[in-house]
């Protein structure tokens, strides 16, 4: 009796847990989704990092985009930088902290913002409509 008891815990944990794990993922904290968008000719290349995480090396073309996710620590401190090259020049720049969430906060469970990578630098943005407030120029 009780060993079936145990096996249906068993099986409904396993069959909730996909549900629970994505219900519950940003349960106290905004999900951010995060775009890099190149208005640069030729390849934009970067390589993203967090305290936690590698997202690797992306290569993206002319009006390109890499999109990715995450739920803001609790109590904040969330950082994503990234190394950019495009030809010949240089940037690294912090894509998410702080100063960037309060010019892309604007209330609700899931936020935004959106990078536009320019030959004269990257500007950031809660709206897809490019453009938005000038972060960093190239080293």
């Amino acid at each position: 009796m009780r060993s079936s008891t145990m096996y249906n815990l068993f099986i409904f944990a396993i069959l909730t847990y996909p549900i629970a794990s994505t219900a519950f993922s940003c349960a106290f904290t905004p999900k951010w989704n995060i775009s890099v968008i190149s208005a640069v000719p030729d390849d934009l290349v970067f390589h993203i990092k967090s305290g936690d995480d590698d997202l690797g090396n992306h290569t993206i073309p002319f009006v390109g985009i890499y999109s990715w996710g995450f739920c803001e620590k609790v109590g904040g401190g969330t950082l994503f930088y990234a190394y950019f090259w495009w030809g010949s020049k240089f940037q690294s720049i912090d894509l998410f902290d702080g100063a960037i969430k309060k010019i892309c906060f604007l209330g609700g469970s899931t936020q935004h913002c959106y990078w536009f990578v320019t030959p004269d630098g990257f500007y950031v943005n809660p709206y897809p409509s490019g453009g938005g407030t000038f972060i960093k120029g190239w080293g």
